[in-house]
């Protein structure tokens, strides 16, 4: 199959966008523990041409003697990035308004007054121009009652990051098969952050920013102004790479305030240092490798890291994470977003699936001793009262369910089953002298909580009753097509106040 690389960067100088920066509440950025800015001074670049743009702060001091009223008499050409949006399609000229800036900040910024779309064609949405986007504008620039702005639909633009206007991506991603994405906007998504180190001065590490669309990192803290020791992990879910033949990570990130013997580094040195890609195969106990990337920020705007190889975790399910360190004597801010894993061969089920199913013996068991890994993880399913019993079949435990009104479910996380046929199978028992029962069956998170428990002869539910022996109870199920599913182990109300013991849950899967 035939791979595509290319770079399509070199139109946009360095190609980066706009970085995330403080905001005040109440975005709900914990902004005591990101460090100040320091102030950047743009100089003012280009000469207006299609070959060399201005920049914003050249296009500035280009036309600050322009007469009130008047226009240039030529057309000028400026590269930037949108710093805000009007959000004011005018449906029968096709115009939009928006500014645009250096560094996307909405300071030292300049006015496009409805301008056209790509090379001079309308616009048909407002989502044609949006915050972030790396546009290249061309047209005549008018003193209006002394604001300097693109005269109305003599403007056009040359070209565009967004999409949805017709813009190009920085990189063509390799491969045919996307097997997973994640846009991390304002929001972790299905990532799990595991702090390794953190100072009680902060109160947390990791962050979303919901305004500026990425996950943010920082070890500072804004209220002593110091730098500190810290270590946090976000953490990819379960990706399915098993038969996968090629896979490679993309993604944008951006670095701010990191130092460098007491001054900030714009040169990418010190980031590359304290923060890192790390990924592991979780079939076979891997540990946790550095993955190598191709580019890192080296300032306070976005770049895109793109094609870094996981070629070594084809074969496997893996998982990957971005890995935030600092120290006393350097916490810059790491902020990532627009993930995403492709490649080639044939994408499978991300997260765990029934093969990973693990603690059925109900070994381990969180550091108070009330929950048992893996399980009780969806409150709304699984809703029992449960608690560590040492009356087992296999040491040390087994888990107690309280029977309750008006049902009592022990339910394991979610898995991905595929097509087949299943088992559940466990050891139970009465855990008092009036006896108890159970019920075995599967939801889904659609599901919302409905339960499809196994059916007797005559249609109902099945319950099985329990004496005070250990006996063995089994569930078996077909799946039609690949989901995912919640195991439900539970106590009828008719054996409400009658508690039962588990243990020794497996899953099985017919050949």
């Amino acid at each position: 199959m035939k791979k595509y690389f290319s770079i399509l960067v070199m139109l946009l100088t360095g190609f980066a966008f706009t970085s995330c920066y403080d905001v005040p509440e109440p975005y709900g950025i914990n902004a005591g523990n990101i460090e100040d800015e320091e102030e950047v001074i743009i100089e003012p670049s280009g000469s207006g041409t299609v070959d060399d743009p201005y920049n914003v702060a050249g296009l500035i001091k280009a036309v600050a003697n322009l007469a009130a009223g008047t226009s240039t008499s030529t057309e000028l050409v400026v590269k930037g990035i949108v710093s805000q949006v009007k959000n004011d399609l005018n449906p029968d000229y096709g115009n939009l308004s928006y500014y645009i800036s250096d560094d996307g900040k909405t300071t030292e910024q300049f006015y496009v007054y409805r301008g056209l779309g790509l090379n001079g064609e309308k616009f048909t949405s407002n989502e044609q121009v949006a915050i972030g986007d790396v546009v290249v504008v061309q047209g005549t620039v008018k003193n209006y009652n002394g604001t300097l702005e693109f005269d109305q639909n003599k403007s056009k633009l040359l070209s565009t990051t967004n999409k949805n206007s017709g813009g190009e991506p920085a990189v063509d991603i390799l491969g045919d098969v996307t097997f997973y994405e994640e846009t991390l906007d304002g929001a972790q998504g299905d990532f799990t952050i595991r702090d390794i180190e953190k100072p009680s001065a902060l109160t947390s590490i990791w962050s979303t920013s919901t305004s500026y669309h990425c996950m943010r990192a920082s070890g500072y803290d804004n209220t002593s102004k110091e730098m500190l020791l810290s270590e946090s992990w976000l953490i990819s879910p379960v990706i399915d790479l098993r038969k996968a033949t090629e896979a490679y990570l993309t993604f944008e990130h951006a670095g701010l305030n990191f130092k460098k013997n007491g001054s900030t580094d714009n040169t990418g040195e010190v980031i590359k240092t304290q923060c890192f890609v790390m990924a592991k195969a979780v079939d076979d106990n891997g540990e946790w490798k550095q993955v190598e990337l191709d580019v890192y920020p080296t300032g306070n705007t976005f770049v895109i890291t793109a094609n870094n190889s996981l070629n070594n975790f084809c074969g496997h399910k893996m998982q990957f994470a971005f890995k935030y360190t600092s120290d006393t004597n350097s916490a810059g801010t790491w902020e990532v977003k627009n993930v995403k894993l492709t490649g080639f061969g044939e994408k499978g089920y991300n997260g765990l699936t029934w093969d990973d199913f693990a603690n059925g013996d109900f070994s381990y068991w969180d550091a108070d001793g009330k929950k048992p890994e893996g399980w009780q993880t969806n409150a709304t399913i699984g809703n029992a009262t449960i608690a560590r019993s040492e009356d087992c079949v296999s040491s040390p435990y087994s888990v107690l369910i309280k029977g309750a009104l008006p049902i009592s479910r022990l339910a394991y996380q979610e898995l991905g089953f595929e097509t087949g046929t299943y088992t559940l199978s466990f050891q139970a028992k009465a855990a008092t002298q009036s006896g108890g029962s159970v019920q075995v069956g599967y939801t889904t998170t659609q599901a919302a909580g409905s339960v499809t428990y196994e059916k007797d002869a005559t249609g109902a539910n099945k319950v099985t009753q329990l004496g005070e022996s250990w006996q063995e109870v089994s569930f078996t199920f077909t799946v039609e097509e690949t989901k995912a599913l919640i195991m439900v182990i539970a106590v009828p109300s008719k054996s409400a106040g009658k508690d039962v013991l588990v243990d020794d849950v497996r899953i099985s899967k017919e050949n």
